[in-house]
């Protein structure tokens, strides 16, 4: 069995979480991972758990049933990550960020199907980012637009827009960054690339 980190639980050689030191926030970042997507080698939204000091991810479809998910949702100015109609950019709520930031991990189609699976989700304010770079993800994944980013990118605009200050939050995407190189190395050098991982 192959070297794994404890903390990301990746193979050691794919380890990109040793020099992230998780952030404060003010936002709590309630990350809701499709159960497919938690099986990907290149998960992100783990990476933006251990990123932020105050996130928490949950894994599952419908989480109408799920205490945590309706006490975190119901919270006052709770905000939903998500562009669509009457989403607010995210850099007009600097200064005064939502005290909940709600985010699905999945694929597009996925993330749709489970905001239709939860209307309590998918009522809630939603909040859009901008961002001028394309995804770091290169040629790893393909996004159906150019302005589409990976939950940690996402994540870390969004963020970086509340706060007003982008910088802080540099260290999220540069790991991203690192472990997309590191697998895409592993597929050109001729290893087999891990696209799946254990999850436990």
């Amino acid at each position: 069995m192959r070297p794994t980190c404890l903390r990301c639980l990746r193979p050691t050689a794919f380890c990109v979480c040793g020099e992230l030191k998780p952030i404060a926030t003010s936002a709590r970042v309630v990350l809701l991972q499709h159960p497919r997507e938690a099986r990907l080698a290149i998960c992100s939204a783990w990476l933006t758990r251990l990123a932020l000091a105050n996130a928490e991810l949950h894994r599952g479809f419908d989480f109408e049933g799920h205490a945590r998910v309706r006490e975190l949702a119901s919270s006052s100015g709770a905000a939903l990550l998500y562009p669509g109609e009457g989403a607010v950019p995210a850099v007009s709520l600097a200064g005064r960020p939502p005290p909940v930031l709600v985010v699905i991990d999945g694929t597009w189609l996925q993330a749709e199907k489970m905001l239709a699976a939860n209307p309590r989700l998918a009522a809630l304010q939603r909040v859009s980012v901008a961002h001028e770079q394309p995804s770091g993800y290169r040629n790893l994944r393909r996004e159906p637009a150019p302005h589409c980013l990976s939950t940690i990118e996402a994540v870390a605009c969004a963020l970086g827009a509340f706060e007003g200050d982008p910088g802080r939050f540099e260290p999220m995407r540069a790991a991203f960054r690192l472990m997309v190189e590191k697998q895409l190395a592993c597929s050109q050098d001729g290893r087999r690339s891990p696209r799946h991982r254990r999850v436990r």
